[in-house]
């Protein structure tokens, strides 16, 4: 059996298929994946993903389908309650309840089914060497930005004093043996992985400035996801010039202010308008994934963390609109006075890469050398395009202060990344800093809730499919 990748879950050889499967059938002689052009079909993939548990865990989202008090008063433990409540002394309990995960078995399916078969196939394949370079282009910066999502829900956060012990997950490339159960490498080698495959990515010098279509891995993103994954290492001068490459690509803020329809109340006929965010059309969008915005419950901590006239907030579909603000659907659902979002018509990009989050890592940066009229002017990038004109002004020149521009940068994170799997991960990663950690609470039917900095509920327990099919993932990284 020839090393190769089709695992759906890493790890997990019950899934995979084999070369004989995939590749070495040749139909009236021809082998399926024998030219550039047929390989590229695996590229073309209308990639999504959703993840409700990184939105809940962070405090920004409830997603449930029935009332939640009800949910969290019942005496045996589900893991709706535990993840609800951030219930940190059932977390073994909720790891024995995680029974598959959609993040984990869509990565690695990505990395396994489309990633790695290009990379293992392309020299090879009948082709210009033009395209063999661009399709092995994208491919790495495809395994590299999944396999960051990964080790972003499922290990600790990259601590540069202890990242040589600290677990991650296998980093599955086209040359792994699929007889051979993969193995956890350290949170270094991982990371060390990742930027090495954008760094043959970026030297490989093919990829063009503008995909085919905002689903396909282009130059920017590249240096994109490299900007992101040194943010996550503490390299954050190194993750800036990164990012300043990605934006000298595209730079371009969309204005959501006048990305407008109009929606219709229902009892009184009043009209509001609305955020229409198009698919495949917003030039921000360096890596887009279909991602529809409803049925989550914005908890009021999450509301109230928005910039005054923010667009996102104040121009985003939601339930209360339908009924002309008198009620709310959600409420009758979950049995919470929350707001819930119902936006059908928009793409918002829920796992992918935005040069927005460019800006976001400049000004952090610059934040950390006290540079904050250059972190202000990065923030001003963006708000300038999503806070109502008749609200909006400008920051640059106006903090003086850590605090305030510490403050600024999490608000304007905040109204970037509420409906993306980025809140997660930039409040985990902010979760090692003395001046920007903080506990989040909630309150549900009268109790209190909270989650630490601390807590081990940052690191999701890994599912146990893939636990069953392949010893070598445990013990579990949150337990470490």
């Amino acid at each position: 059996m020839k090393k190769f990748i089709y695992s759906l879950l890493v790890g997990v050889t019950i899934l995979a298929v084999s070369c004989s499967d995939f590749t070495d059938v040749q139909p009236k002689g021809k082998n399926l994946l024998s030219t550039t052009d047929e390989l590229e079909m695996l590229l073309n993939q209308p990639f999504t993903l959703r993840d409700n548990d990184l939105c809940t865990l962070c405090g920004d989202f409830i997603y449930a389908l029935s009332d939640v008090p009800t949910i969290l008063s019942q005496p045996n433990k589900t893991r709706q309650s535990i993840l609800f409540a951030w219930d940190e002394a059932n977390i073994d309990k909720f790891a024995e309840l995680t029974n598959s995960d959609g993040l984990y078995t869509t990565a690695y399916g990505i990395i396994g089914k489309i990633a790695n078969p290009v990379l293992y196939r392309v020299n090879d394949a009948v082709g210009s060497d033009k395209a063999k370079k661009q399709l092995k282009g994208e491919a790495l910066v495809l395994r590299a930005y999944y396999h960051y999502l990964l080790i972003n829900k499922f290990a600790k956060a990259y601590n540069p004093t202890t990242a040589n012990n600290d677990p991650g997950l296998p980093y599955v490339t086209e040359d792994w043996d699929i007889i051979v159960p993969t193995e956890k490498v350290s949170i270094k080698e991982f990371y060390d992985n990742i930027i090495n495959d954008l760094d043959l990515a970026i030297e490989l010098d093919a990829l063009p400035a503008q995909a085919v279509n905002r689903m396909r891995m282009n130059k920017a993103s590249a240096y994109a996801v490299k900007a992101l994954a040194l943010m996550d290492m503490q390299k954050f001068d190194e993750a800036a010039v990164a990012a300043r490459a990605a934006l000298d690509i595209n730079g371009v803020v969309n204005n959501y202010n006048e990305m407008l329809g109009t929606h219709k109340g229902l009892i009184l006929g009043n009209e509001y308008p609305i955020i229409v965010r198009p698919n495949l059309k917003c030039e921000e969008d360096i890596f887009f994934t279909q991602g529809l915005e409803f049925y989550r419950s914005i908890t009021p901590a999450a509301w109230d963390r928005f910039e005054p006239g923010h667009a996102s907030k104040e121009k985003m579909l939601i339930d209360r609109m339908f009924y002309d603000y008198t009620q709310g659907m959600g409420t009758m659902i979950t049995g919470l006075d929350y707001t819930m979002t119902y936006d059908l018509a928009s793409g918002w990009n829920m796992s992918g890469v935005k040069t927005t989050q460019m800006y976001l890592i400049i000004a952090e940066s610059e934040i950390r050398k006290n540079n904050f009229n250059n972190g202000m002017k990065a923030l001003d990038a963006i708000r300038k395009n999503r806070i109502d004109p008749s609200l909006y002004e400008p920051l640059e020149g106006k903090v003086n202060n850590m605090a305030d521009a510490i403050m600024n940068l999490k608000r304007t994170a905040h109204g970037e990344n509420i409906y993306t799997l980025h809140s997660f991960i930039n409040y985990k990663r902010w979760n090692l800093f003395p001046d920007y950690k903080e506990t989040f609470s909630r309150v549900i039917a009268g109790k209190a809730y909270q989650i630490t900095p601390e807590s081990k509920m940052w690191v999701f327990p890994l599912p146990m499919n893939a636990i069953s099919l392949n010893p070598n993932l445990l013990p579990q990284n949150y337990s470490l």
